[in-house]
């Protein structure tokens, strides 16, 4: 006589143990991400921000060099003006795009008009910002020794011209040093020869 030797189908799933290891596993991994994503959001985005201010002085200077006519509110519109970007620490929220109607290289609020304002938003900010001298020393913004920064461009010349405070004395380079709220900064370097640059971090 045979006999079926009959092996029962055992289907097994997780136990209890399995179950919560592989839960705190999950976790571990999601906090990780979570915690370095919003690290890389701010390195990103003022990595973004030095790009846009290095954009808005590019800009300013394309409008110096080329034969762009600005018209004012009041009167009839001008070729003959430079334009720059004016920093000043009263608001380290915003930097300004102005026309330089008097040609002093320098934005007054009577006599320039504003192309347009750049606002930096979502806690982030420009730190400082800085002019150096021919000497090669520097003057800078968080240590009180300027509270006005302006980078002017007129045609023919495509040099930046770099004033701090209305002085009339001439600086070789500019840094702007901008900031994220959790303290990650970028640098944007413009030489007087009209180069701008955003060294690496």
């Amino acid at each position: 006589m045979f006999s079926k030797s009959t092996k029962k189908n055992k289907k097994r799933g997780f136990s209890l143990i399995e179950l919560l290891v592989s839960i705190s596993i999950l976790v571990a991994i999601t906090s990780v991400l979570l915690a370095n994503h919003s690290r890389f959001g701010g390195n990103l985005l003022v990595g973004n921000l030095a790009y846009d201010v290095a954009l808005s002085i590019r800009q300013a200077q394309l409008f110096g060099l080329s034969a762009r006519e600005f018209k004012p509110t009041v009167g009839s519109g001008r070729f003959d003006i430079g334009y720059g970007v004016h920093f000043s620490t009263s608001d380290l929220n915003s930097y300004t795009l102005y026309a330089d109607f008097d040609l002093n290289n320098t934005y007054e609020t009577a006599s320039d008009e504003i192309e347009e304002i750049f606002s930096i938003k979502q806690g982030y900010k420009v730190k400082r910002f800085c002019a150096t001298q021919i000497s090669g020393s520097e003057d800078c913004s968080d240590a009180g020794a300027i509270s006005t920064l302006n980078i002017t461009f007129l045609r023919p010349d495509p040099d930046a011209n770099i004033r701090v405070n209305g002085s009339i004395v001439t600086y070789t380079a500019a840094t702007i040093v901008v900031e994220s709220p959790q303290g990650k900064e970028r640098s944007i370097l413009i030489e007087s020869t009209g180069q701008i640059s955003i060294p690496a971090t």
